[in-house]
């Protein structure tokens, strides 16, 4: 597994396939006492031994047991009965967004909500005017979505600040660390991805607010049905200076039969299959 995270975008990948709470329960063993070790920790200023009892009980409540139960409950808020369905700015997603705010503040970080919905959790540790780390996932489903396609991001990383938070680390962190949950990627609403992400990239066209969904609802009208406004002038202060940042890391469930093949519980990811979609009238 490579060590080094200082370029985009780069994506830990776990398998897809069938997952009882025992396996979601290693796979989120293995991530946070494997890859967060290396990407994470050489940021923080001392060494750090977790060879005591108090601190492994405190790994196994945080790293196992409370995320998966957050797991579990984050994909209970669905706009759908009897699955999952959580698409940008429903009712089900502002819930959402609001669970994982709580859960930010509870890990100890500064959170925020922007104009186009992202939620934002941060530490600024020792050096605020630092390039920031930053690690996330999207907070959107597709229609009859998995549990973990998304959330699993959002969750590891938010117990993992937890767990430096809990053991008094988290001060010490040589660079800000910011946790983002990107209020869309799937596209199901408007039929155009990356809502949330490409905002903070700063290559989300102006003309997208304007896309209207299949009640007539624009871009711009969901998000001030939550009472979030954005023009062109606030869709341009979202972009991130990409000299403001480290690196990026997103955990994602692998889509994909490589790893089950290979046997393997994670891989590290440099690239990611793209998508077009054409509509054609005849």
């Amino acid at each position: 597994m490579a060590s080094s995270c200082s370029y985009l975008p780069k994506h830990s990948s776990f398998q897809n396939h069938s997952i009882s709470t025992n396996n979601v329960t290693s796979i989120l063993s293995f991530f946070f006492l494997i890859f967060i070790p290396i990407h994470v920790l050489p940021v923080i200023v001392s060494s750090t031994s977790y060879q005591d009892g108090a601190t492994n009980d405190l790994f196994f409540e945080l790293l196992k047991k409370e995320a998966v139960e957050r797991l579990y409950e984050l994909g209970k808020v669905s706009d759908a009965h009897g699955y999952l369905e959580r698409t940008f700015q429903s009712p089900a997603s502002v819930t959402a967004s609001k669970v994982i705010g709580a859960w930010m503040e509870d890990a100890g970080l500064r959170t925020w909500v922007d104009n186009m919905g992202n939620v934002h959790g941060r530490c600024d540790g020792l050096n605020p005017s630092e390039k920031a780390l930053l690690i996330g996932s999207h907070l959107d489903t597709v229609i009859d979505a998995g549990l973990f396609d998304g959330p699993l991001g959002i969750i590891s990383s938010i117990s993992a600040m937890k767990l430096l938070n809990r053991t008094d680390r988290i001060t010490k962190l040589r660079r800000p660390v910011e946790i983002i949950a990107f209020s869309d990627e799937e596209g199901v609403r408007f039929q155009t991805t990356f809502l949330g992400s490409a905002a903070i990239a700063g290559v989300l066209p102006v003309s997208t607010l304007d896309v209207h969904d299949k009640n007539g609802v624009s871009v711009k009208g969901a998000l001030r049905q939550n009472s979030l406004e954005i023009d062109e002038e606030s869709l341009l202060l979202l972009k991130y200076d990409p000299e403001s940042v480290w690196g990026y890391i997103e955990v994602h469930i692998e889509q994909g039969p490589v790893l089950e093949a290979t046997g393997l519980p994670v891989g590290l990811v440099e690239g990611i299959a793209g998508q077009a979609r054409l509509k054609v009238t005849m």
